[in-house]
């Protein structure tokens, strides 16, 4: 027994070393204040590009894309908020725009469909007073009623609609903010 605890003993020590001595390295963090100073060079090509200041400055995009307009060259001293970079984003202004389209589109089925819903609800307000009276069946009167609760769940649903519009409209702007900012 004393021989089973001891060889237990021994393999956890060994699994425990191999396991120390394999773990992932913690990645070095070096934190640089940024200053002004001179651009001592730039790289570029269609996909990425990159502005190294004299301290060694690099400048990394939210997103990346192609590179449209490149405002340092080697050498240049750059001012605080100069644009260094412009990246292509005309799909992105193309989705805000489709967006905005969008919230139009479900604001206009949102008066339709709740104009509906209301006719709808002052018909069934019209058949209850005739089945009151007993002018018309029960059968009638609830298929009518049904009938404009479903229009009045479709209007708030439309509603719904030209919310989630408005807000794919905010999310586009935040990427082309976001992009803006980049440059």
């Amino acid at each position: 027994m004393r021989r089973i605890i001891v060889f237990l003993l021994i393999a956890t020590a060994i699994v425990a070393a191999f396991w120390w001595f394999t773990r992932p390295k913690p990645i070095p963090v070096v934190l640089v204040e940024v200053g002004r100073g001179k651009v001592e060079a730039s790289v570029s090509n269609t996909r990425a590009g990159t502005v190294e200041a004299c301290l060694r400055t690099k400048l990394s995009p939210i997103s990346g894309g192609r590179i449209v307009y490149m405002g340092v060259k080697k050498g240049d001293r750059v001012r605080k908020g100069q644009v260094l970079i412009r990246l292509w984003n005309d799909d992105q202004q193309a989705q805000s725009g489709l967006a905005q389209t969008q919230v139009e589109s479900a604001s206009k089925r949102v008066g339709e469909i709740c104009a509906l819903a209301d006719s709808a609800e002052r018909e069934a307000a019209r058949t209850a007073k005739l089945r009151a009276r007993g002018f018309i069946s029960e059968g009638a009167e609830e298929k009518i009623r049904f009938e404009a609760q479903s229009r009045r769940a479709a209007c708030e649903t439309a509603s719904a609609d030209v919310t989630q519009a408005q807000a794919r409209v905010t999310v586009s702007r935040v990427e082309l903010r976001v992009l803006s900012t980049a440059e």
